[in-house]
Parts: C-alpha cells; structure tokens; sequence
C-alpha cells in the first residue's frame, strides 16, 4: 500500500470506506423493511383475532361439528378467507381451513392462559407462516383460535429486494469509485504540476520560482511555502558565496604580503635590521590571518550549532567597568574620550563571561576604529525585564543603505581603514551570533557623518535563578 501512489491510495480508501457505508445502509434498509412487513401483518392479525373470536363466542362453538357447519355456510366478510386453526386443550384440531390442511401446517401450540393474543412465526414444510393465537373458554371447553397469515409474499419480496441490492449495489461502488478516481486526479493535478516545475528548476539558476495557483486552497498555500524555502536557500546559498570569496580574498591579501616581504629579502643580503622588519610584518600579517581563521571557525561552529553556551550569572556593570579601564588607554592614544554611565550597583544577566566580555570588546573596538575625534559612551539601563547596554560613538557612520548588512560577514564601513587597522569584518558576525546564544538582541541606529549607536537587550535575571 505504501508503495502506490495518493491517487490509488485515495480511491482505494474511498472504495472501503464507502463500501462499508454503503453495506450497513444496504443491511440497515432490509431489517428496516423486514420489520415495517412484519408490524404490518401482526396488525392485521390482531384485527382478524378480534373479529373471529367473538363469531366464535356468539354461535357457542365448541365441537368439531359446530365448527365445521357454521364455518362453511358462514357469509360474514370478517370470517370468509381467513386462515383458521382451532384447538382444544388436549391441542387436538377441532377446525382447520382446507389450505392450511393442504399445506399441511402443523397442530399449533396452545396460547398464553391470560387472554392475551400471541404472535409468533412457525415454519411448515411448504412456507413458513405467521400465527396469532388467543386462548379463550367457550362453555366448559377451552379453546386456542389461531389466525395464521402465510409469509411467502413477504419472503419473496425480501428475496427480491436483497437481489437488488446485490445487483446495484457493485454497480453504484463502481460508478462512485471511479468518479472518486476522476476526481483525487483533477484534485491532485496542481501537485503534480508542482513537482514538474521543481524538477525543472536548475540548480545554476536559484531565482527560478514555483507558479501559485489562483486559488486560494492548500495547494496555492504549499507554492508559496516552496517558493519561500527556495528564496530561503537562494539566500543563504548567496550568502556562502559571498562567504567564500570575502574569505578567500581575505586570506590572500595577506599571504601575499608574507610572500612578498620573504622573497624580496632573499633578493639580497639585507642587515640584521631590514630582516627583524620583514620578520615584523610577517609575524603581524601572519596573527592577522590566525585571527580571521579563528574567527571563521566561531562562525562556523555558530552556524553548526555546535558550540556550547553554559548560562551563569553574570556581573554586567562590573564586566563593563573593567572593559572601560582597560580601552581608555586606546581610546587616549586617538585622542578620544572614553566615558561609561553605569550603576554602582550589580545588574546581572544569565550568560557566558567570555562571550559577552567578547561582544562589548567587538563593538567598543569598532567604536574606537571607526571614530577619528570626539567621545565614545557605554551605557547601562535595566528593568524587571530586560538589561540594555548602548555604545555610542561620535565617528564616520554608517549610511541607511548600508544598515541592513552591518551584521554581514565581511562588511566594513570603511574598506581601506578597516584594512590598515587589522579588522576583517567579522566581528558584528560574531557579535549577532554571541547575543542570540544569550536569547537577546542588537539593534544600529546611525547618522551618516556623525555617528552610531549599538544597542544591546539581554533578558534579565529572574530572583529564582539568582538563588540558584
């Protein structure tokens, strides 16, 4: 089963379901009918018993001879054609009609001693019969009248009926199953168009899209979801592109400044000097391809899902203290004035010391990057909810066009500064992917010429946790 199509599977289960629907409707319809014959023939006996018992009780009927002379020249309509057995209480026949003795239908039980009438089915050797009896006294002689209505009609029609729910019945689930085939087809034809045209997207041309069907049903709904997915891989597999060539346009740049400074001393013979300043710029180049590496493998661990964050509480108005005292010394040497506005007392977050000190080092290292005069701010504010930490600069900017990629790999505000100053633009990466470890967020707001902002909200620390 598993190995068939929907559309077989589908008709398939239509066809059972629909059978054993239409099996108990079938049966349901031939008890139905079976018990409204019987009701309608156990009525008519009980009127036939009320009209032959009081015949019997006016002419005093109580011997063979009476029964037969009376019932014979009898011309009461209420009498004449009814099926009659009459017995006594040693349940010896004192009257029959001739077609019951024709049929030879059996001596018949005695009836129920309170009076009342009852009704029971007897088969004989021709048809079976239906048989309403009544015990009554008349004189000193007890009799049973029996009024007997033959069920060979009623079995021939049931009969019939039966027949023709089996003859319709196959036909009618032939006729269903197959306009329920015709129908999984037309309803499955958009999946099937669905699957053409992603079998036909190439895999060089990732802008390709599904068509969405004008409708608004599940269908139209599962296009868009797939045209989604593919923006979605588009995206990031642009995204790897772009990777690999910044990366490896990265990783060039200073090979070949290594390659350089070693063969363009080997060209001579140069003094203990002019080889301790090639051995500089090869050590410096050479940490800062270390750099990019490691911060590569952090990117690539990030997205792996592979590194491992064990949340404590940490201390962020202390963390951010050390953090100033140790940048105010860089921050000086460009002449810049590095301020933070901080609490005296403890706000505490659930992170990782190493990682957090790490993304305020990133942004209040590009902070003093991208700044050539006037101050930098770190700034700390909380509330039962959340902890915001802002570092703002007075430096080059960032232009509104460009604040969407801020958080790019490999994206700089200034290409050549960045460049001079050892940045390869990973570090907001890295900053992106360390906060959402934490569960928060970073948000830019900048005035091209005149500055930026990055702004940081961290969950705050609950009591619980903090007793922990």
């Amino acid at each position: 089963m598993k190995s068939l199509t929907i559309q077989v599977r589908l008709t398939a289960w239509y066809f059972l379901s629909l059978s054993v629907i239409v099996a108990l409707l079938a049966g349901g319809s031939w008890f139905a009918m079976k018990a409204s014959m019987y009701h309608s023939i156990d009525r008519d006996l009980r009127y036939r018993v009320e009209s032959v018992v009081p015949f019997i009780e006016s002419h005093s009927l109580n011997t063979q001879e009476q029964f037969s002379k009376v019932f014979a020249g009898s011309s009461d309509s209420s009498i004449v054609g009814v099926f009659v057995q009459v017995t006594d209480e040693h349940s010896s026949i004192l009257y029959e009609s001739d077609l019951l003795l024709a049929h030879r239908v059996p001596v018949l039980p005695p009836g129920q001693s309170n009076g009342l009438v009852s009704i029971t089915t007897v088969g004989t050797r021709g048809w079976p019969v239906r048989v309403a009896s009544k015990r009554l006294t008349v004189g000193s002689t007890s009799l049973t009248v029996h009024i007997v209505e033959p069920l060979r009609d009623l079995m021939e029609s049931l009969r019939e009926y039966g027949l023709y729910l089996t003859l319709l019945i196959p036909i009618a689930l032939l006729l269903t199953t197959t306009a329920g085939y015709w129908i999984s087809r037309r309803a499955l034809a958009p999946v099937e168009q669905i699957r053409n045209q992603a079998d036909s997207i190439d895999p060089a041309d990732l802008a390709a899209r599904l068509r969405v069907p004008p409708t608004q049903d599940e269908l139209a709904k599962l296009a868009q979801t797939l045209n989604a997915m593919l923006a979605r891989i588009e995206a990031a597999f642009r995204s790897i592109e772009r990777f690999t060539a910044d990366a490896s346009h990265e990783l060039r740049a200073p090979l070949a400044l290594i390659l350089t400074a070693g063969e363009v001393s080997l060209r001579r013979e140069r003094t203990k000097e002019e080889l301790a300043e090639v051995l500089r710029k090869i050590v410096r180049e050479a940490r800062h391809m270390s750099n990019l590496v490691e911060n590569l493998l952090d990117l690539a661990r990030g997205d792996a899902r592979r590194r491992h964050t064990e949340l404590v509480p940490v201390d962020l108005a202390g963390m951010l203290r050390d953090l100033c005292a140790e940048l105010t010394p860089s921050a000086a040497a460009k002449g810049l004035s590095l301020a933070a506005n901080l609490t005296d007392d403890e706000v505490r977050v659930m992170g990782e010391a190493t990682e957090l000190r790490r993304l305020f080092l990133i942004l209040a290292d590009n902070a003093i990057k991208y700044t050539e005069a006037g101050s930098i701010l770190l700034s700390l504010t909380s509330n039962s909810r959340h902890v915001n930490v802002t570092v703002s600069d007075t430096g080059i900017g960032i232009e509104e066009a460009a604040l969407p990629h801020v958080f790019d790999r490999f994206w700089r505000a200034d290409k050549v500064r960045s460049r001079t100053e050892g940045g390869a633009g990973l570090g907001l990466s890295l900053a992106s992917q360390i906060i959402q470890r934490h569960g928060g967020t970073i948000s830019v707001l900048s005035d091209f010429g005149h500055g930026s902002s990055f702004t940081v909200q961290l969950p705050a620390i609950a009591v619980s946790q903090i007793s922990s």
